[in-house]
């Protein structure tokens, strides 16, 4: 087994919106992993009792990032082992710096999600993480939050979206701030030391595995960080051409099941 450690991504890597269901070839897959010793967990961008509810019902056990890599939880206790994220002033920061871009700002506290309005980018991105947003003001949210707010996100033209997050990755590069798309016509704002790279520090220093022992994949720009590393990275083929640039690895696209191609094709 070349690989002790196997980290995936959700959507778009492991599963998808809005079905949210695991294909049970590699579910299968997964198992004959974990039964032979090794460990397989995931890293997604989502709210952790979304993730959570996706992988009980696969029957997927250990621990799981969420946030992206700011909440890192055991899915069986539902026990909290690490809680990092956005400071409240790092959260004010990121909406002052979005605010010209008239993107939709929408808000996670520990467990409840807010938006700023209900369209038609929220209604989609809602059924998604299968969560109903409160109506909110996020500005002053944040301030009631304070340190309770775990991820800030913008919702909108996917053009726009990607034009923010270079314009502002530029200014915000050394500064604590980091802006990326995890999905279509979503910008997310991340602390860069709490983000999926970390996430699988922690995770390998949890199970015991040595760094080089890691593999991981995923398939979008909020997945750099889970990619670049002393592990071994690998980007679904479909995925986005700026994760693929820093990739180890290519492999098949999702339709092929990347998570059973990889998982068969080094650890069984």
């Amino acid at each position: 087994m070349k690989y002790k450690l196997v980290i995936s991504d959700y959507d778009g890597t492991l599963g998808v919106a809005p079905d949210n269901n695991i294909d049970s070839e590699t579910l299968e897959v997964i198992r004959k992993f974990t039964e032979k010793g090794g460990v397989f967990a995931v890293c997604s961008g989502r709210e952790t009792s979304s993730i959570m509810r996706i992988l009980k019902a696969h029957n997927i056990k250990g621990v799981v990032a969420s946030f992206q890599g700011a909440r890192i939880t055991e899915i069986e206790s539902g026990k909290c082992i690490f809680k990092g994220g956005l400071s409240a002033s790092g959260a004010l920061t990121a909406l002052d710096a979005v605010a010209y871009s008239k993107l939709t700002p929408i808000a996670y506290g520990d467990s409840e999600l807010y938006v700023q309005e209900k369209n038609p980018y929220v209604s989609v991105y809602e059924n998604a993480v299968m969560l109903d947003g409160k109506v909110t003001d996020i500005r002053e949210e944040v301030l009631r939050q304070g340190e309770n707010v775990s991820k800030i996100c913008w919702l909108g033209d996917d053009k726009i979206v990607n034009q923010v997050a270079e314009k502002l990755n530029a200014e915000f590069d050394g500064k604590g701030l980091k802006f990326n798309s995890g999905a279509k016509c979503l910008l997310e704002a991340i602390n860069p030391e709490h983000g999926k790279g970390n996430a699988v520090k922690f995770m390998a220093d949890y199970y015991g595995v040595k760094l080089e022992e890691v593999l991981t994949i995923g398939d979008s720009t909020n997945d750099i960080d889970l990619l670049v590393g002393p592990w071994h990275g690998v980007a679904v083929g479909d995925g986005r051409e700026e994760l693929k640039a820093v990739a180890d690895e290519i492999t098949v696209p999702f339709s092929e099941k990347p998570v059973k191609t990889i998982i068969e094709k080094y650890c069984l």
